[in-house]
């Protein structure tokens, strides 16, 4: 009997992996199929990337440009100037979803008939006895025109944009900061309203730029770099331009905003040709940042435009460059907060923390000269402070407040 309960005991084991083995079968071909599925999505969302990209049409140039189609997005290269005087791609809400890291693959454009730079225009590599390379970098990076993440949902449109071709010498704080913001804005907005966006991303290309110093094809160093975007639906078309300066921007996305009619005066580029006079007038004429949804805060907004305010006020944006003046910072409290425990107030303008840019204290022997609880009378209302313009901890400017005649709502002015 012991040895019959044994035997069917190996019986029953047995049995167990094979049903094991056969579902591990069944999951192992299941994964198959559904890398085959996904690649073929992928295939399918590049192509119509490419159709909604041909559908308000290339731009048009004065000059000839080669125009070379990736599988998501467009060039049209100045092969005089080895970079491309326009780039053209949607970015769609699939970035949301999108979890493809880079590749860091860069390669020249074999696509270019008139072949584009390479590593050598950017960096020479010394091959040491241990094996080992020595980097000697020519001081500018790699600067992605169409950037990398905008394709994180698809390995083929993100490893396409590692083509030499679609690289400009960007200096380092330019590229990694003040670019990188401005391409991370535009996958804010896309990912907060879910809608394609069409961008277009360039250099300002001019007969006076200097050529980087031992690049091998004399490759040009831009000083301004541009990117348009555009919504393009029926139900809200609107456009807006960024023109920023090759090198590290102190200011606010908001503070580069340029109509697109001004880059297509800089360029003589024509932007979407395609589109109906009416239409083209609408998005290119025009361009206000508040148009877009770009606050991750739903309670905070840009600062004022600072041409519009009266003279001798100042919006939070510039009260960085205050720092040690007595003047008037205006703004909207955005958010604020009384400490039991310190009896202090404090009111942040425009931008809430963590991400404040102005900040208002009010300290508890000043909260005694108050006749009103600031942190409920003043929220949520546009309001001037008077004071010195000091620096905390974290750099942050902010102004304190000693006396309730410091603060007067701005409609009151």
């Amino acid at each position: 009997m012991k040895c019959l309960l044994i035997f069917m005991g190996f019986c029953t084991s047995m049995i167990a992996q094979t049903q094991l083995e056969q579902k591990e079968a069944e999951l192992k071909n299941l994964n198959v199929k559904i890398a085959a599925i996904s690649a073929d999505i992928e295939l399918l969302k590049l192509i119509q990337c490419m159709e909604l990209l041909q559908a308000p049409g290339f731009p048009l140039a004065k000059k000839s440009l080669e125009i070379v189609k990736h599988s998501g997005y467009a060039i049209g290269f100045d092969c005089e100037n080895k970079m491309p005087a326009w780039t053209f791609h949607v970015v769609t809400p699939d970035i949301t979803f999108g979890n493809v890291s880079r590749t860091n693959d860069f390669r020249p454009d074999t696509s270019l008939t008139c072949g584009s730079s390479d590593e050598r225009d950017y960096f020479t590599r010394e091959l040491r006895k241990d094996s080992t390379e020595i980097y000697k970098g020519f001081g500018f990076d790699r600067g992605h025109l169409v950037p990398s993440a905008d394709f994180k949902w698809s390995p083929i449109g993100l490893s396409e944009t590692y083509f030499y071709s679609n690289m400009t010498p960007q200096r380092p704080q330019f590229n990694r900061e003040s670019w990188a913001e401005i391409e991370g804005l535009v996958r804010k907005i896309v990912d907060a309203e879910k809608k394609t966006l069409y961008v277009l991303t360039a250099p300002i290309i001019t007969e006076s730029l200097k050529t980087v110093e031992n690049s091998v094809h004399q490759v040009k160093i831009p000083d301004w770099h541009y990117k348009v975007v555009a919504d393009l639906s029926m139900d809200s078309p609107r456009g807006m331009a960024f023109l920023m300066p090759n090198r590290k921007c102190e200011n606010r996305p908001s503070a580069y905003v340029v109509s697109i009619d001004s880059i297509e005066k800089l360029t003589g580029l024509d932007f979407f040709p395609n589109l109906s006079d009416s239409m083209e007038l609408k998005i290119e004429s025009r361009a206000d940042f508040n148009d877009w949804r770009t606050q991750t805060n739903s309670t905070d907004v840009e600062p004022l435009n600072a041409l519009e305010l009266p003279k001798g006020f100042f919006n939070t944006e510039q009260a960085l460059s205050k720092v040690g003046s007595t003047c008037t910072i205006v703004g909207k409290v955005v958010s604020a907060k009384f400490s039991a425990k310190s009896e202090a107030t404090f009111l942040n303008l425009d931008q809430s923390f963590p991400k404040q840019i102005f900040t208002v204290m009010i300290w508890k022997d000043g909260r005694k000269n108050f006749s009103y609880k600031p942190e409920v009378d003043l929220f949520g209302k546009y309001i001037t402070v008077k004071g010195r313009v000091e620096l905390d901890k974290n750099g942050v400017p902010g102004i304190s407040v000693e006396r309730e005649e410091q603060i007067e709502f701005l409609e009151e002015e």
